[in-house]
């Protein structure tokens, strides 16, 4: 309900905001137009900025291409050197550093409840467990 509350107020504002002339429409499509031409323009106006600005970009990029790479040498050392593990089995990972994955099947050592821990502790108001 506050969604529809929320979006009614949103579109009353864009309505209210929209040119209802032919004068006004020019303006708004003029200063749009100023507005994508100085955009554009930027860079022949400041190129020291722009210079700045791509050399910050490519810092950003490599710094995210060797987290990646890290990341994926990070995941190929614990998933075994790169083979793929599936979890439906076709390819288990090998142990690294004497570590092995932990295993999806029932493994007797694995149940380690006692015949008494499987029994009822209340067998209910008339003591017969139903």
């Amino acid at each position: 309900m506050m969604f529809l509350i929320r979006t009614a107020f949103w579109l009353m504002i864009i309505v209210l905001l929209l040119p209802t002339d032919g004068q006004q429409q020019s303006k708004v499509y003029g200063t749009a137009e100023a507005a994508v031409k100085d955009v554009a323009t930027f860079c022949d106006r400041n190129p020291e900025t722009c210079t700045t600005g791509r050399d910050a970009f490519q810092v950003l990029v490599h710094k995210a291409e060797f987290g990646a790479r890290m990341l994926m040498g990070f995941i190929k050392e614990q998933t075994g050197g790169g083979e793929a593990a599936y979890f439906d089995g076709s390819a288990a990972p090998a142990a690294v550093n004497g570590v092995a994955p932990a295993s999806w099947e029932n493994d007797p050592s694995q149940d380690t409840l006692r015949p008494e821990d499987r029994e009822a502790a209340w067998g209910g108001p008339d003591g017969s467990g139903t």
